[in-house]
């Protein structure tokens, strides 16, 4: 549906409230808000960014909180000043930031970068920049948040202001420098008034940079264009993951494209086992990220000692692994893994006075021909694994219906009118690999009391910041308080000059946000890139 249509869809609905008000005689300050509020973000999301714009000067003057009521005879030169704005076809264009010719296409997906800084302005003029330049951004305004989402998320480069409002940022290179340098993570700090005692403790903590603040723009960009390169030469040459001690991913995409060229050359057989550890997420929220790395240093060491001669295993990232097993199809493969899970279930892990175990799930399949095909499905048996209940393995069947991870895109905003425009904008999305539905909420209450969640799906909500029944900060607040739900990521949707809900926002656990007004491709290509993030694991 094009942009007049849904500007004309919009007049309709503005002028069928008018007459709503006409009939009622009055309406209360609160009311007027909220109307201003919702057409704010609905008009200029659809290009009529001047009446977006006059909104906006009219919230300025106004409450949320108030209930006085105010004569609709008094709101005629409010009503044909919106009505002039939908007649008005010279729409004037917002005047984007516009980056120098150099630097266009210099970031792709793969750089991927954590701020920890809680000048809420700075950084979002900072991602937007980055944003441009086609790196994915993600901010976190406290240390705390910070430390969870450089684990959760696997950044590139991080990013740490000195002074954070919970911890300094030396405290957080204390728990994530080595990680980071394990990881060949880009760790730098940053300071508004640097001495040459901070920049000594900031090297001395395991920083690799130190940028001075204000950033000179015209020095930060050849600094991340040149971090950029070097992550890239060192992460060609390495083929072992530091952690555990097995193949890393790119190994793993060698060894399976040549094992591919001789099977196909001598019709030889091999088989790929794709490994994911149950609840792994769970470990490091309730015994903490250092045990979480035992866990996954014993699981490596225990791979190495049970596989056969000739056959492989790497960390395909995160918490998965893959075996490569020569001469084996997928049927038999199942004797391998089980002597791995034999020997790695009765493992006793330790946090402090707290003793616990861990199982895996695992897929398993056949070289038909296609790399790409065996590896999915493996991944597809993986996903059944996890589906029957976990701690199994499950070979693929080509004869069954192909099981795909689902990923569902949950929207909460009070505007039916943007609702509808979001929902019909993300079912363009589509994956091979991920069945993605598209489900909507009119209010929080109403998304809290449904029954929408499962533990082995996926979900990304995309929740209002401003609703009349429940605020959205109230209803993040409430989703975050349920660790259990580490397969959700929140996009908090808020007008630029929120700059208080954005902070609440992301102190309370939002994963991104997006700004209002908004155009429905910038939505869709947000969701893509959280989505790709949720799926993809590679480190």
């Amino acid at each position: 549906m094009s942009q007049k249509k849904y500007q004309d869809m919009l007049a309709q609905r503005t002028e069928n409230i008018f007459q709503e008000w006409e009939v009622r005689g009055s309406l209360t300050e609160r009311e007027l808000y909220y109307f201003l509020h919702k057409l704010k973000g609905t008009s200029g999301t659809i290009g009529l960014q001047q009446l977006s714009l006059f909104c906006a000067s009219q919230l300025e003057i106004l409450t949320s909180s108030n209930d006085q009521k105010i004569p609709v005879s008094s709101l005629e030169n409010l009503k044909n000043r919106i009505r002039s704005h939908f007649d008005d076809s010279a729409e004037v264009k917002k005047e984007e930031f516009q980056l120098p010719d150099r630097y266009v296409n210099r970031l792709d997906q793969e750089t991927f970068i954590l701020i920890i800084d809680d000048d809420l302005d700075f950084v979002s003029y900072l991602k937007e920049l980055l944003e441009q330049l086609g790196a994915q951004v993600i901010i976190s305004l406290n240390g705390k948040r910070g430390i969870e989402q450089f684990y959760s998320m696997r950044p590139s480069v991080v990013i740490v202001d000195y002074k954070l409002p919970d911890m300094s940022g030396f405290e957080v290179l204390d728990q994530i420098a080595e990680t980071a340098r394990q990881k060949n993570t880009t760790l730098a700090i940053s300071c508004e008034q640097p001495t040459k005692e901070l920049q000594i403790e900031s090297y001395v903590r395991g920083a690799m940079d130190f940028i001075p603040k204000p950033f000179d723009m015209d020095v930060f960009f050849p600094y991340l264009f040149n971090r950029q390169q070097r992550q890239k030469a060192i992460s060609s040459s390495m083929i072992t993951d530091s952690l555990t001690g097995v193949g890393n991913r790119r190994y793993f995409d060698e060894i399976i494209n040549n094992w591919a060229k001789a099977a196909d050359q001598a019709g030889t057989v091999f088989s790929l086992v794709m490994v994911d550890l149950d609840h792994f997420k769970q470990v490091n929220d309730l015994y903490g990220h250092p045990a979480g790395d035992e866990v996954l240093r014993k699981f490596g060491e225990i791979i190495k000692e049970e596989k056969r001669e000739g056959d492989y295993v790497f960390r395909y990232g995160g918490e998965e692994f893959a075996f490569l097993l020569n001469d084996i199809h997928a049927d038999d493969s199942i004797h391998v893994v089980e002597r791995v899970r034999k020997k790695f279930n009765v493992v006793e892990f330790t946090s402090g006075e707290n003793i616990f175990h861990v199982t895996f799930s695992a897929g398993s399949a056949t070289y038909d021909g296609k790399t790409d095909e065996l590896i999915s499905a493996a991944d597809q048996a993986l996903y059944q694994a996890k589906r029957n209940g976990r701690n199994q393995t499950v070979v693929y069947d080509q004869h069954r219906l192909v099981v795909q991870r689902k990923l569902m895109v949950i929207i909460v905003d009070d505007d039916s009118f943007i609702r509808q425009i979001l929902q019909q904008t993300l079912l363009e999305l589509k994956s091979p690999d991920m069945e993605i539905t598209v489900k909507t909420y009119s209010d929080g209450p109403t998304f809290l009391e449904d029954d929408w969640y499962t533990p082995d799906d996926y979900f990304i909500v995309l929740l209002d910041g401003v609703m009349p029944k429940m605020d959205g900060l109230e209803v993040l607040s409430r989703l975050k308080s349920d660790h259990a739900k580490t397969n959700v990521t929140v996009s908090m949707m808020t007008a630029r000059k929120s700059a208080n809900d954005i902070k609440a926002a992301l102190w309370l656990g939002a994963d991104d946000y997006i700004i209002k007004p908004f155009q429905p491709s910038e939505v869709l290509g947000r969701i893509d890139k959280l989505a790709n993030r949720l799926f993809d694991k590679r480190e």
